[in-house]
C-alpha cells in the first residue's frame, strides 16, 4: 500500500507474466492501464489488453531484431521486466537474467518508454553477517548465479537517459498467494545451527506497490532512486520464523537445534537485514509488516485466536510511551543518557537476558516487537 495517491501509466509492457508479473499485469489493469503481459508461451490477456508470445533470447542475440518487434509491444510509457528462470525449461541465473535485461532495455530503448523498471533480488548483496543493508551497501557474493543478477542490473542502470528512466527494485523473499512460506520452517532440523540467521520477507501486493510509486515517481519527472529495496521491513531470524509457524500451525514450538558440532552454521545464503528506508521515503508502507500478519493472511487463523493483549500494565506503557513522545529536545537528551547509564550496568544486563529468554520461551516475541517500535522510531 502507499501512503499518498499516485499516477498510473496510460500503458504498460509487463515482461514476464508469471507469479508476480501476471499479478502486477491485473493490478494495473483494474487501474485502467492498458496492459501487454509477454511470456515465451502463449497466454490469454488480461481484461482489455493484449498477450504476446515473445523469446526475448533472440532480442539480445540480435540487435537489430528491435526493427521487427510486434507491434503490440510498441507504444508503452513503462517497461517492467519481472522475469524468472523457467526451470522445467531448463533454465538457471545465468541463462535468463543478463539475456532479459538486454532484452528489455533493448525494447525500452527503441520503442519510446519513458521508464524501465527491472526486479532484481537482495541476494546481490551477499551479506553473511547479519548487518543492516541499504542500498549503498556494495554488492558481494560469488556464483554464476550471484554474477548473473549483477550483469542485468548494470545493463539496466546503462541504459538510463535524458529520455529513459530506469529503476532496480531489488526484493526480498517473495511470498503470498499461492506461495506460502511455512512449509520451510517446519521441519526445525533443516535450521540446525542456523536459529540466528536473519530472514527477509516481502509480501507479493507490496511488491506491486512498490513499482507502482517508484513508475509514478518516475513518469512525473521527480526525483525517483535508481536503485531500491523492497521488504517489509521486519527481518526475522530463522528461529523466529520457526516459532511463528509453528503457532500458526497450533503446535508446540520446538527450537532449531545446535549444530552437532556446537558451532554456527555458516549460512547457505544470505544472513543480512534489509532496510526499505529510501522506499518509504517515496511514501510506500507495507500493507503487509511482517510475516505473522502474511500468515494471517494466507489463513493461518490461529494466529489471530493466539493474539492477546502485551500484559496487564499495557495501558501504563501507553501512557509512559504518550509522555516519552511528549518531552523536548533537553528532556529527550537526559533520558538518553540515564539509558546510557543503566545500559551498562551488570544488573541491566542480567535482567535483559532474563527477559528475552521469558519472552521466547512464552511465545511473546511478536508481542515484543509491537511494544518496542514506538520506542525505536521515537
Amino acid at each position: 500500500m502507499t501512503t499518498s495517491p499516485l499516477s498510473v501509466p496510460p500503458s504498460a509492457l509487463i515482461l514476464g507474466a508469471g507469479w508476480l508479473g501476471w499479478a502486477l499485469a491485473e493490478s494495473l489493469a483494474a487501474d485502467g492501464v492498458r496492459v501487454t503481459t509477454v511470456r515465451r508461451s502463449a497466454h490469454a490477456p488480461v481484461r482489455g489488453g493484449a498477450a504476446v508470445a515473445f523469446d526475448l533470447t533472440g532480442l539480445a542475440v540480435d540487435r537489430d531484431a528491435t526493427s521487427e518487434l510486434p507491434a503490440s509491444l510498441r507504444g508503452h510509457d513503462v517497461v517492467i521486466a519481472a522475469v524468472a528462470p523457467d526451470r522445467s525449461k531448463g533454465d538457471d541465473h545465468a541463462s535468463t537474467y543478463p539475456a532479459a535485461a538486454l532484452a528489455a532495455a533493448r525494447i525500452a530503448q527503441r520503442t519510446g518508454a519513458r521508464a524501465l523498471c527491472w526486479i532484481s533480488s537482495t541476494g546481490v548483496y551477499g551479506g553473511v553477517d547479519g548487518s543492516a543493508v541499504t542500498e549503498a551497501t556494495p554488492r558481494s557474493g560469488h556464483g554464476a548465479a550471484h554474477d548473473a543478477l549483477c550483469q542485468a542490473e548494470d545493463t539496466i542502470l546503462a541504459a538510463s537517459s535524458s529520455v529513459l528512466r530506469v529503476g532496480v527494485l531489488r526484493v526480498a523473499g517473495l511470498y503470498g498467494p499461492g506461495r506460502d512460506p511455512a512449509p520451510r520452517y517446519r521441519d526445525v532440523s533443516n535450521l540446525a545451527g542456523r536459529s540466528g540467521h536473519w530472514l527477509n520477507l516481502a509480501w507479493r501486493d507490496d511488491v506491486i506497490a512498490a513499482i507502482l510509486v517508484w513508475t509514478s515517481h518516475a513518469l512525473s519527472d521527480r526525483p525517483t532512486p535508481p536503485v531500491l529495496n523492497v521488504a517489509d521491513g521486519t527481518p526475522l531470524t530463522m528461529a523466529e520464523c520457526a516459532r511463528l509457524v509453528a503457532q500458526a500451525d497450533g503446535r508446540a514450538f520446538v527450537p532449531p537445534p545446535d549444530a552437532p558440532d556446537g558451532d554456527i552454521v555458516a549460512p547457505s545464503r544470505s544472513n543480512q537485514r534489509i532496510r526499505v528506508d529510501a522506499l518509504r521515503a517515496l511514501g510506500w508502507t507495507p500493507y503487509v509488516p511482517n510475516l505473522r500478519v502474511g500468515l494471517l493472511r494466507l489463513g493461518y487463523t490461529r494466529l489471530a485466536l493466539d493474539a492477546q493483549p502485551y500484559g496487564p500494565n499495557t495501558a501504563n506503557v501507553r501512557e509512559f510511551l504518550r509522555a516519552l513522545a511528549g518531552l523536548n529536545e533537553a528532556e529527550h537528551a537526559h533520558v538518553l543518557t540515564e539509558w546510557a547509564r543503566a545500559s551498562a550496568t551488570t544488573a541491566f544486563a542480567r535482567a535483559d537476558r532474563v527477559l528475552a529468554d521469558t519472552m521466547v520461551r512464552v511465545n511473546r516475541e511478536a508481542e515484543r516487537d509491537a511494544a518496542a517500535g514506538p520506542l525505536l522510531q521515537m
